[in-house]
């Protein structure tokens, strides 16, 4: 099957929790980005190397006028024109120089804006990937998303 390229709209760090905050470009390592850190000491793992989510689901969740921006469920990359419904664990991507495998669905709890403070439950269940990396590289907005195999 031939899914289209899909697209960057945000490399997201913080220091731990969320929201994490967009920047211009980020190297991704083995064990996720550089500068980027975790509230819980089991997500420091490989398979849990860098988190993934379609900004479909971020725009879902607008309410009343009032959209959440990348980063705000704690993703690490946002992708747009890219539907992350349609792949399996395994399924091998290539964002930017770097290649990730998706390993397992991963729902966000809750969306926070850090510009407003606003929160909102994940209450759809709307869901995104953990991934692994398989080629380290430098991911920002703007890059395609591939898909490798599947």
């Amino acid at each position: 099957m031939n899914f289209p390229p899909g697209q960057v709209v945000a490399v997201c760090l913080s220091s731990g929790g969320i929201p994490r905050l967009p920047v211009e470009s980020a190297q991704l390592t083995i064990v996720g980005f550089e500068n980027d850190g975790h509230r819980y000491e089991e997500h420091y793992n490989p398979k849990r190397a860098v988190t993934l989510l379609s900004q479909a689901i971020l725009d879902h969740h607008e309410r009343d006028g009032h959209k959440f921006p990348p980063g705000s469920a704690g993703e690490n990359i946002t992708v747009n024109r890219l539907d992350l419904s349609n792949y399996e664990p395994g399924t091998r991507l290539r964002v930017g120089s770097a290649e990730i495998q998706l390993e397992k669905p991963w729902k966000p709890c809750h969306f926070k804006d850090a510009a407003t403070g606003r929160s909102q439950p994940n209450d759809a269940g709307c869901s995104g990937w953990f991934a692994s990396v398989v080629r380290e590289g430098t991911i920002q907005p703007g890059d395609p998303v591939e898909v490798v195999s599947l």
